[in-house]
C-alpha cells in the first residue's frame, strides 16, 4: 500500500514544492506552506474542497512561476525594502 501510496505523488510536483518551501515562496508555518507539504507528501486528492481552493488560488500561482525568477524579484525586494523611500535622492 505505502508503495502506491508513494506512486499518488507526481516526484516532479513534490520536487517543485519542496524547491518552493526552501526558497522561503511559501511562508513557513502559514496555510499555504501546509496544504503544499501535504500535496507533496500524499498527493492532491488528499485536500478537502477548501484546501482544493487554497491550492488552486494561493499555491499554484506561486509554483506555476519559474522559481529562480521569484527567488531574484524577492531578493530585489528586500534590498529595496532596506534602502527605504529616501534612496532616490
Amino acid at each position: 500500500m505505502s508503495y502506491m501510496h508513494a506512486r499518488a505523488v507526481d516526484p516532479e510536483l513534490r520536487n517543485l514544492i519542496t524547491e518552493a518551501l526552501d526558497a522561503g515562496l511559501l511562508k513557513p508555518q502559514s496555510e499555504d506552506a501546509r496544504i503544499a507539504t501535504v500535496v507533496a507528501e500524499k498527493g492532491q486528492r488528499q485536500l478537502t474542497a477548501q484546501e482544493r481552493s487554497v491550492w488552486e488560488g494561493r499555491v499554484l500561482p506561486i509554483l506555476s512561476k519559474p522559481i529562480a525568477q521569484q527567488i531574484a524579484i524577492g531578493a530585489i525586494q528586500r534590498r529595496a525594502g532596506r534602502l527605504g523611500p529616501s534612496w532616490r535622492g
